[in-house]
């Protein structure tokens, strides 16, 4: 017992000795290349002392040096707080500077500042003991050969850092010729490489062929395959029989394939469960609606079943029972449901109510054309309009809640 009390003591004393002396050598303004030559020094001893320790605190031990010197590291090098070096040591352990030096050295050498790098390293830790001269270097390589440029090339690493642990051969040169022959030009290619997080093997590369060949057959036009592998890549490279099954689902809404909003339909339908889009689709069908009219909103504006059931039926309940708008109306313009309950439609509602009953807006008037308007639109025809008659007004419609007990 003694002596486990002892390794315990021994080994977090030289933890706390190894953080000291790292953290102070980086504050006396020492560079890395001497701290390198007084890290072997300090491992040396380390170890040494590591030999008294028992086999899993050796273990906890070499950790511990591992964490304390990578967070002096990213503090030194790259300017990060502790907290944030902290996090990032808990997903790469480095030895010593030489290998994240070649790292930090090759992305200086194409034109990224060091806060770029932060980014990139924040995000994907791991970089920092990748092979700079096998795994980086060829990589930044072909993305200047396909005509990125210095800025485009920092963009896209940053926005896409997946990029840095895909296989070069097996993923990233493999998709972009695929993508270079579905597109129009290098351009949108380029566009669509930013985005393709998603993508680990080649047969994310024959899902996207095969995906875009189903929409050939069925008479989807180019500019749309454009839109499909610029906006929503992700559902570009989607299981096929998956796909599949919601291109037709697609057509039997009556979407039509040769606009644009079929691809947006399809984009929608792959980015929930099957029984999500089920299930909303079902809420529609609780007010009434049958499955023609419930297929015919989803083809008018196919992001309705992106809304939470919560806000739908929310939604639903304030525009025909408190404003009186027949479910028919709302399925002719089912866009409706989009727009924020409490930001939009309610302050706005709030607004007609009170100038109907002040008489100054037709009972008819239809409050669906005008949820429409633009928020410019809106208040000079009729909140600006009727301030003198209603001064209150502007205090409705920017109040949180837009009732009307300001107004008798």
């Amino acid at each position: 017992m003694d002596r486990q009390r002892n390794n315990h003591e021994t080994s977090s004393f030289f933890d706390c000795a190894c953080t000291c002396f790292l953290f102070c050598f980086f504050e006396q303004g020492s560079s890395l290349s001497e701290l390198h030559e007084a890290t072997a020094e300090f491992e040396r001893l380390n170890y040494k002392l590591a030999s008294t320790l028992s086999e899993s605190d050796q273990g906890k031990w070499k950790l511990g040096v591992n964490e304390s010197f990578t967070v002096s590291y990213l503090m030194s090098s790259l300017g990060l707080s502790r907290k944030v070096a902290t996090e990032v040591s808990k997903k790469v352990q480095l030895k010593n500077p030489d290998k994240p030096n070649s790292v930090l050295n090759l992305f200086r050498s194409y034109g990224f500042s060091d806060t770029q790098i932060s980014i990139v390293v924040k995000m994907h830790p791991r970089v920092l003991s990748a092979n700079p001269e096998k795994t980086l270097l060829p990589k930044l390589r072909f993305l200047q050969s396909i005509g990125l440029s210095s800025s485009e090339l920092q963009d896209v690493l940053i926005s896409n850092y997946c990029l840095l642990g895909m296989s070069l051969e097996q993923c990233i040169i493999p998709c972009f010729e695929a993508l270079r022959s579905f597109l129009d030009n290098d351009e949108e290619a380029k566009i669509a490489l930013k985005r393709f997080k998603w993508l680990r093997s080649r047969q994310g590369v024959t899902n996207l062929a095969q995906n875009i060949m189903v929409l050939r057959d069925i008479g989807v036009p180019r500019s749309s395959i454009s839109l499909l592998a610029t906006k929503y890549i992700d559902s570009a490279f989607l299981n096929h029989a998956n796909f599949v099954e919601y291109v037709q689902f697609a057509k039997e809404a009556g979407v039509d394939p040769s606009k644009s909003l079929f691809i947006n339909a399809v984009a929608v339908l792959g980015r929930l469960k099957k029984s999500t889009w089920q299930s909303k689709l079902d809420i529609f069908k609780r007010y009434g609606w049958t499955r023609d009219v419930t297929l015919s909103v989803f083809s008018k504006h196919p992001q309705c079943l992106m809304l939470s059931e919560k806000n739908i039926t929310k939604s639903m309940s304030f525009l025909v029972d408190e404003v009186g708008i027949p479910l028919e109306g709302i399925a002719a313009r089912p866009k409706l449901l989009h727009y924020s309950l409490e930001q939009r439609i309610i302050p706005r509602y709030s607004v007609i109510k009170v100038l109907k009953m002040k008489g100054l807006v037709k009972k008819n008037i239809s409050f669906i054309s005008i949820v429409s308007y633009t928020e410019k639109k809106f208040v000079e025809k009729f909140v600006t309009r009727f301030h003198e008659s209603v001064p209150q007004l502007l205090n409705i419609y920017k109040g949180p809640s837009g009732r009307l007990s300001k107004v008798q």
